[in-house]
């Protein structure tokens, strides 16, 4: 994940301008913008940022948990870009050490915030499911822009109370490390 979009590589052996082109049928499945020379997919996350619906600290606590539950649930570490920093690789006894830490975190957020909570960070950061699809699955009565409109709200709101959650877990951490 990203800045909350996904990056769709440019590189490519052979071409000489460097830049790769999704294909016809991935420009139908998903929102494609260029940014530069690279395209990135824009996903429901990214469309409330950019709507202003979250801010910044949202969007880092989304990115976050999205880290934490695919390190929790799959054991693979999506890193973000390096800030330079070198860090110590570890042993499987660290990695693993880790992985039950951010599977801890994932349930105690769940614990906080709730089982339909959970569902719906699933939906919208795991599984990275577009506000109508969303709609659907928890809606399936009302109308399709009603049940968006709905969706779209309680995710904005879920994420200021992920960011909330995260930084109430800051505090009660540095609070263990100083007392």
């Amino acid at each position: 994940m990203f800045e909350m979009v996904r990056e769709i590589p440019v590189a490519a052996a052979g071409l000489s301008d460097g830049v790769v082109r999704p294909t016809g049928e991935r420009y139908h499945h998903s929102e494609i913008r260029e940014v530069g020379n690279t395209f990135r997919v824009v996903n429901a996350v990214q469309s409330m940022y950019d709507a202003g619906d979250i801010g910044d600290d949202e969007l880092a606590a989304a990115d976050r948990w999205y880290r934490e539950y695919v390190f929790a649930s799959l054991g693979v570490v999506e890193n973000p870009p390096s800030d330079g920093r070198v860090r110590e690789r570890g042993d499987i006894h660290t990695w693993m050490m880790g992985r039950g830490q951010c599977s801890a975190r994932i349930t105690q957020i769940r614990d906080m915030l709730g089982l339909c909570a959970h569902v719906r960070l699933e939906m919208l950061l795991a599984r990275e499911m577009s506000f109508s699809a969303m709609a659907r699955h928890l809606y399936p009565a009302l109308s399709e822009g009603r049940a968006r409109m709905k969706v779209s709200a309680q995710c904005a709101l879920l994420l200021e109370q992920l960011a909330h959650v995260y930084e109430t877990l800051s505090k009660k951490k540095n609070r263990k490390k100083s007392g």
